[in-house]
């Protein structure tokens, strides 16, 4: 099984799996999304896969992207601006 088509409120979900040129040997569910500009290389392909179990993989990484991008973003300073830890106290002798 080398693609699959979900419809899922609304959206559709072209799955393929193929290779990536960052992990040469290794095949991923390739994820096209409606109304999405970008496709993501959801998880690996597994022996095991079938469309049944797929789909609800699918649908559940797509909740979860939607959750995160959700989420209020967090920015964190660059490391050369970070403070510098404070002094330990002289101990008493």
């Amino acid at each position: 099984m080398d693609f699959v088509k979900v419809e899922n409120n609304g959206r559709t979900f072209t799955c393929r799996a193929a290779s990536s040129p960052a992990t040469p040997g290794t095949n991923w569910w390739w994820v096209e999304i409606t109304g999405e500009s970008q496709r993501y290389a959801a998880f690996r392909t597994e022996p095991s896969d079938t469309v049944e179990n797929l789909s609800s993989r699918i649908v559940t990484f797509y909740e979860k992207l939607l959750a995160d991008r959700e989420r209020p973003r967090e920015f964190k300073p660059h490391w050369s601006q970070r403070p510098k830890p404070a002094a330990a106290a002289d101990k008493a002798p």
